[in-house]
């Protein structure tokens, strides 16, 4: 990806920033197009953890959303869901 840019709240782990940039930053393999630019959010509640992903490709928008009780969990599921969504852009 040519650009990440990665958003976390105040309570948000400066680490959660390498951790999404990597796991995120490793689907543009799946892409049917080069992914310009990508921004993911790390937001939380008192109980839960929320995610908001946005790649922009050449001629489309790839948008996810997660929420889960730990960072990890957070970023693992809206990596999942980005990528069955760039699969799906294939067929």
């Amino acid at each position: 990806m040519d650009y990440i840019q990665v958003t976390l709240a105040d309570k948000i782990p400066e680490q959660a920033r390498e951790y999404v940039s990597a796991r995120i930053g490793e689907l543009d393999r799946y892409a049917p197009a080069p992914v310009d630019f990508a921004w993911i959010g790390l937001t939380t509640t008192t109980d839960v953890i929320l995610a908001h992903a946005r790649l922009d490709l050449k001629w489309d928008e790839v948008q996810a959303y997660a929420e889960a009780g730990t960072v990890t969990e957070v970023i693992d599921l809206l990596h999942e869901r980005v990528r069955r969504q760039l699969l799906t852009m294939h067929n």
